[in-house]
């Protein structure tokens, strides 16, 4: 009992460490960030696209749109089966920006999209490499813009913010939950100087500094891991950054079944077998000590054990600042609307988190589409 004791007052002081250190190290670099466009490096947009007819019909128009002097959006199909190819070659005839790169499938490479997105960076011919995907649209057209006004003679990474679009379903808004808390991790360590990871959905690379990265057959072997193995390999303190500014985010529209967000987080959790060791142990007991708050609260109510005046402190504390945290995130870069449902969004989110983590050790995924 007193070791349950110990370990759940433990684990809520630990959580709340942590969401404050992270939060307040955002709320000081939108602070400080100066969103003034003054740099105008030529820039590549690249993105892989494997039957994203729908999605390129509804998107690309947003992208080729944007306002900035020198760009080219590079598409590489990566052996679709439906009309893609047919919707490139059409909008190449109106646009003379737009270059497509067709993958067969005898000369593809390992898994997912990794193959895909080589071939496109050593086909691009400007300075600066931006990554999206076909269901991501710009919330402006200073998408560029911005993420771009952000690398420096040293700053040769720039990770971007990329939301899900708001559904009112209880589904999007666990999505919407899950997306912030990521946000805030993998920005917030940035900002500490410990990169780890980014969303391929938003993140800009200087061209020469991507091309140093060559996959493993490990990494090859996993069909996610194209964004987040990247980071591992090539960011370091010096070298990344971050953009806050809100016109520097691509939307997209989340999973509407609870099937499809189950299998994207399965493919998604394959990659982080490969994250290197204090990564592993960071984000192990973010998740671990929030899994430990709930069970140990659990028991000790189950075993009528008399909460005291500590005990009463964290089980205050630790819902206040998990809402407090995300309703600063919601205030300074829009991404958690729904702040207020924070307390049940977490405990089921934590949950969620340890089932489809043990499920992936039994579940290969082998497919990125």
């Amino acid at each position: 009992m007193i070791f349950l004791t110990y370990l759940f007052i433990s684990c809520c002081i630990f959580q709340i460490v942590y969401q404050l250190v992270l939060v307040i190290s955002i709320l000081l670099k939108k602070k400080n960030q100066n969103f003034k466009i003054s740099n105008y490096k030529s820039v590549s947009i690249i993105i892989c696209a494997k039957n994203e007819a729908v999605n390129l019909q509804k998107n690309l128009s947003f992208i080729l749109e944007q306002d900035y002097p020198n760009f080219e959006v590079i598409i590489v199909d990566d052996n679709s089966t439906d009309n893609t190819n047919e919707i490139i070659k059409a909008q190449q005839l109106i646009t003379n920006n737009l270059f497509l790169i067709t993958i067969s499938k005898e000369e593809k490479i390992g898994l997912g999209k990794k193959y895909a997105l080589q071939k496109g960076i050593q086909a691009a011919k400007n300075e600066l490499i931006l990554l999206t995907d076909a269901d991501c649209q710009p919330i402006s057209k200073n998408w560029i813009a911005e993420m771009a006004n952000c690398i420096t003679d040293n700053k040769k990474i720039v990770l971007g913010i990329s939301p899900y679009k708001t559904e009112n379903t209880f589904l999007n808004a666990l999505i919407e939950y899950e997306t912030a808390q990521t946000m805030l991790q993998y920005i917030g360590f940035a900002i500490l100087g410990n990169p780890y990871m980014c969303v391929g959905r938003n993140v800009l690379y200087d061209k020469n500094l991507l091309l140093s990265k060559t996959w493993t057959n490990d990494e090859l072997s996993i069909a996610s891991g194209d964004d987040d193995l990247a980071i591992q390999t090539l960011a370091t303190k010096q070298n990344t950054t971050v953009c806050l500014s809100e016109n520097s985010y691509t939307f997209s529209e989340a999973k509407t079944t609870w099937k499809s967000y189950f299998n994207q987080k399965i493919r998604h959790n394959g990659s982080g077998k490969l994250y290197k060791i204090r990564h592993k142990l960071i984000l192990g007991s973010y998740i671990l000590s929030k899994i430990l708050i709930y069970t140990t609260f659990f028991l000790l109510l189950t075993w009528n054990f008399k909460l005291n005046v500590l005990h009463l402190l964290c089980v205050i504390a630790y819902p206040t600042i998990t809402c407090m945290t995300n309703m600063l995130l919601n205030i300074t870069l829009k991404t958690q609307k729904r702040w207020y449902y924070s307390l049940i969004l977490d405990l089921i989110y934590c949950f969620f988190l340890l089932y489809t983590g043990l499920m992936s050790l039994f579940i290969p995924n082998q497919k990125w589409k």
